[in-house]
């Protein structure tokens, strides 16, 4: 009988501890799952901010890169000329791409995903086509040294590597493609044209979200005031 008696009370223990460990699990639970969520609101809440900071910082001319004026005249043939009639051939592109006057000259800003597949450097048909009026542009200042820039966002190269062994060879595999592109078929000389590769070291945009990423990954094509 006595151990009947103890034998039941072992039962009864272990079922104690065994309810009393389900229910810590399942706070563990409960609190790891209301911790997730508060960390996931905290990144998209930090997201926002990156992307409204580098907003601002555009608007200021504080960014990373000065971003320059918007490009309000040009004279085909010589240097910018504020006040002159718009180009019709910058009024075109500016309707796909950002184009403004820097203190070295007209730029022509293209986001990466307008040109290139993700990790690729083969010009895309819209790049094609863009480029081909960038060749207009170009030409309507004869003698001007071009030059071309490829930019990347900090991601570390991982699938192509047998390629790209960091990002400095994709950014300049990229301007070397749009270099070629403008003299092969936009009869840009090539004496006056050459690419730069800078990786991700001149960001545009703060941060790692993928807003900021992406105004990094960019090609800019900048007419020079210098002459050949």
């Amino acid at each position: 009988m006595k151990s009947v008696k103890l034998a039941s009370a072992w039962l009864a223990l272990a079922v104690l501890v065994g309810g009393g460990s389900g229910c810590s699990v399942q706070a563990l639970k409960d609190q790891n799952r209301r911790l997730k969520e508060a960390n996931d609101r905290l990144i998209s809440e930090n997201n926002k901010l990156e992307e409204e900071l580098a907003a601002l910082q555009r608007r200021l001319g504080g960014g990373l890169e000065d971003p320059g004026d918007p490009l309000v005249a040009a004279d085909p043939g010589g240097a910018i000329k504020k006040g002159a009639p718009k180009s019709a051939l910058i009024d075109d592109i500016r309707s796909e791409v950002e184009v403004f006057e820097t203190k070295q000259g007209i730029k022509v800003r293209v986001p990466d995903r307008v040109f290139f597949a993700l990790g690729q450097a083969t010009l895309s048909r819209q790049g094609q086509r863009i480029l081909d009026k960038v060749a207009r542009l170009i030409n309507s200042y004869p003698g001007h040294v071009v030059r071309v820039d490829g930019h990347t966002d900090d991601t570390p190269i991982r699938k192509i590597r047998h390629l790209y062994p960091t990002n400095w060879e994709l950014s300049s595999a990229r301007a070397c493609t749009v270099v070629r592109y403008l003299v092969d078929k936009g009869s840009v000389g090539a004496n006056r044209i050459f690419p730069a590769g800078f990786s991700f070291y001149r960001p545009v945009a703060t941060g790692r979200s993928s807003s900021a990423r992406s105004q990094n990954r960019r090609v800019e094509i900048t007419i020079l005031n210098e002459t050949a």
